[in-house]
């Protein structure tokens, strides 16, 4: 099975040379072949998967990891069909897909929001950030952003992303990441490269820059924050805001709205409302 994996992750990468995935393929199969075996495809069978997962839960690992290996699994068997149509994959949906505890998106307090970006100082880092909470850009769409993706003179300020699965979505400015953006730009100007966000040496900051640049300033701060912390503040805002979730939903460049509604089970303002309304009518739940 490695020489399949390894023509796998090698058409992987030739079409995404840019991104990670195919690293995140060849580590999950890699640990799948070391419990099933470097045996033929056509040779593995459902009780294999069984064992795989046994092994896997045995080690503590949480069912989204296993999931996500068994995917890369599945993923392998569709490449592989394409030239052989009869070969079966041995992993089940309904047999082999665990359930993960559905943690509720916790935002960032505003007290934590404030001190982050107080240490931020650098104009560049502080229109990543404010991007990211509030436009709810994720890391790899900052990174990705090009000089042609803005549309800064237009009355309704607004950015062209390329989101997750090269889906394109309009994202609108507020007047605070608007103003932040161009007193960036202020200072880029003169600078002949396409990529909106530069290092020192002028080369597009990549993913990983981003991420460091995070690290630092949460560090400085005392707080702890992650890039996808902020894109729950942005959607938890919106849902204050009571914002439909269907323009939450194309507002985030989530796939599905089913992921958008997990804003809504966190803070849905009607839920609040209808508790304190029978709070105050209720004898002893309320002072005064």
């Amino acid at each position: 099975m490695l020489d399949e994996i390894t023509r796998f992750v090698n058409w992987v990468r030739r079409r995404n040379p840019q991104a990670h995935t195919w690293q995140d393929y060849h580590c999950d199969l890699q640990q799948f072949v070391s419990v099933v075996g470097d045996r033929p495809p056509a040779e593995i069978q459902i009780t294999d998967i069984d064992d795989f997962i046994n092994e896997q839960n045995k080690r503590g690992l949480h069912p989204a990891t296993i999931n996500r290996r068994l995917a890369a699994v599945t993923s392998l068997y569709t490449f592989l069909q394409a030239e052989e149509p009869e070969l079966i994959c041995p992993v089940l949906p309904q047999r082999h897909s665990l359930r993960a505890p559905r943690r509720l998106p916790r935002a960032v307090p505003e007290a934590d929001l404030h001190a982050f970006f107080d240490v931020i100082e650098d104009v560049r880092d502080q229109a990543i950030f404010l991007l990211m909470l509030r436009c709810g850009l994720r890391i790899s769409e900052v990174a990705g952003l090009q000089l042609q993706d803005l549309y800064l003179h237009e009355a309704q300020p607004r950015l062209q992303i390329m989101g997750k699965n090269s889906k394109e979505r309009s994202v609108y400015l507020s007047s605070q990441a608007e103003q932040a953006l161009r007193r960036y730009l202020a200072e880029r100007a003169g600078v002949d490269h396409t990529a909106v966000f530069l290092n020192y040496r002028h080369d597009p900051l990549a993913a990983i820059g981003i991420q460091k640049r995070l690290e630092r300033y949460r560090k400085a701060a005392g707080v702890h924050i992650t890039a996808h912390q902020l894109r729950h503040n942005f959607a938890n805002d919106l849902v204050c805001a009571d914002v439909p979730v269907t323009s939450i939903q194309q507002l985030m460049g989530h796939a599905l709205i089913a992921t958008t509604e997990t804003y809504l089970a966190a803070n849905n303002p009607k839920v609040k409302a209808d508790f304190y309304a029978a709070a105050r009518q209720l004898a002893g739940w309320h002072h005064g």
